[in-house]
């Protein structure tokens, strides 16, 4: 399994059991800008481009106008990651925070008071918990709570033509350069168009669109020192006899915000994880940094809305950054609680996939999850004798394929599991 194969796993999974419009995952490394995984969801099958899988659009598919029938594949068609914007919510507070910071209006330990609401240019804008208010708060509380108030505040700190410069320096602006084709970029106010309310609102991440890909690509700056970088699958061309023609070069950009400020983030993302809103996607023996979103859909008061959970790791010098997007999921709908636990699987597998050992606190270390063993030989086995074998072992079985022995596992026999490990058995 590659972590590709993890990521389209994981965000099938997802948008088919929370009845989802559609959702998108990226992973990447924010020290270089070289993508781990991209996955899309509905997607098609590039032998068959004009067949539609989806069983409600097959349904109805021969009463549709050939209008509708091409509407329906150019939505299949698009990757949601790179050709579609959204507003970022809440995983935006992540810049605002760095604005704050790097300007020096603000250090985490700054107080704020949250009292539900806050009055700008006469409008009354609410926080998400108006209706129980945080109170007295460190901003480094505020992030944890992500309260929107605090975030008013430092955007009205910054004032509009800091913003605007930090947005434009952050890459919001522009398209981010990935090697593919389709990018769009950001939906974004005119600076002579941002008055109080909109520097407000803003600084939460609403009244503007930007895609994931420019969102994860400015969280890496965040997150890798401050500096800036080019998202790309490209390494290197080869010519039909498999010698290297070229390398292809990335360099780093320019330094947006200092390393001191980049450190300082990594903190408080970290304690979003393991104090705050992102606790859903906390791993024993991982340092996971992240920030949640439970975005509105326009127009305001749909009740629709787009899930997401940005996070990276180890949190103070990560080699993966990545992204979860859930686009009008049914039933619970909060960022934290259903792209959280999607992140938390997927790191899971990648982490150790690109050797990052976990590092057990000795509170972790007494926890049932933790306890480790070896996976068995279950190659020859039946299907039913294999997945008797791992339920006496308290471990979970998932099956490739549709034949009744099994051929191959992962982890391979000898290798260090744990009871919420999942053994893969492909079946022949």
């Amino acid at each position: 399994m590659t972590i590709q194969q993890y990521a389209q796993q994981s965000i099938e999974k997802i948008v088919a059991d929370k009845k989802a419009k559609r959702g998108s995952i990226i992973l990447m490394n924010p020290q270089n800008g070289e993508i781990y995984a991209m996955a899309s969801t509905p997607d098609f099958n590039l032998n068959e481009p004009y067949t539609v899988t989806d069983p409600e659009i097959q349904a109805m598919w021969h009463t549709m106008t050939a209008a509708e029938q091409q509407n329906e594949l150019n939505q299949v068609w698009r990757n949601f990651a790179i050709n579609d914007t959204y507003e970022p919510g809440s995983t935006f507070k992540v810049f605002t925070s760095a604005m704050g910071l790097d300007k020096g209006l603000i250090t985490p330990d700054t107080p704020f008071n949250c009292v539900g609401s806050l009055t700008v240019g006469g409008h009354t804008i609410k926080c998400w918990r108006h209706a129980n208010p945080h109170g007295n708060q460190t901003f480094k509380q505020g992030v944890q709570n992500s309260c929107n108030p605090v975030f008013m505040h430092v955007g009205e700190w910054l004032g509009a033509d800091n913003f605007y410069t930090y947005m434009t320096q952050f890459g919001f602006m522009e398209k981010t350069g990935i090697d593919l084709p389709g990018e769009a970029k950001g939906i974004m106010h005119k600076l002579s168009n941002i008055g109080p309310v909109e520097l407000a609102t803003m600084s939460f991440g609403q009244s503007f669109q930007i895609t994931p890909m420019q969102l994860l690509t400015a969280a890496s700056s965040v997150v890798n020192g401050g500096y800036e970088i080019t998202p790309h699958f490209g390494k290197q061309i080869v010519d039909t006899n498999g010698n290297v023609v070229e390398v292809l070069e990335f360099e780093h950009g320019k330094q947006i915000i200092t390393p001191e400020v980049s450190d300082q983030l990594k903190v408080i993302l970290e304690s979003v994880v393991s104090e705050g809103t992102g606790n859903k996607s906390y791993i024993p023996g991982y340092s996971i940094g992240g920030k949640t979103a439970t975005s509105q859909k326009l127009p305001r008061g749909s009740g629709k809305y787009i899930a997401s959970f940005m996070a990276f790791a180890p949190a103070d010098d990560p080699i993966v950054i990545g992204i979860v997007m859930i686009d009008e999921p049914k039933g619970v709908y909060y960022g934290g609680a259903i792209a959280g636990p999607v992140m938390k699987e997927v790191m899971t597998n990648a982490l150790p996939y690109l050797g990052v050992e976990p590092k057990y606190t000795e509170k972790e270390l007494e926890m049932p999850e933790v306890q480790t063993l070896e996976a068995p030989s279950l190659i020859g086995m039946s299907v039913k004798q294999a997945k008797d074998v791992l339920y006496n072992m308290g471990i979970t079985p998932e099956v490739d394929g549709e034949g009744p022995t099994v051929v191959d596992q992962f982890p391979k026999k000898g290798q260090t599991i744990n009871k919420t490990s999942k053994i893969i058995l492909y079946t022949q």
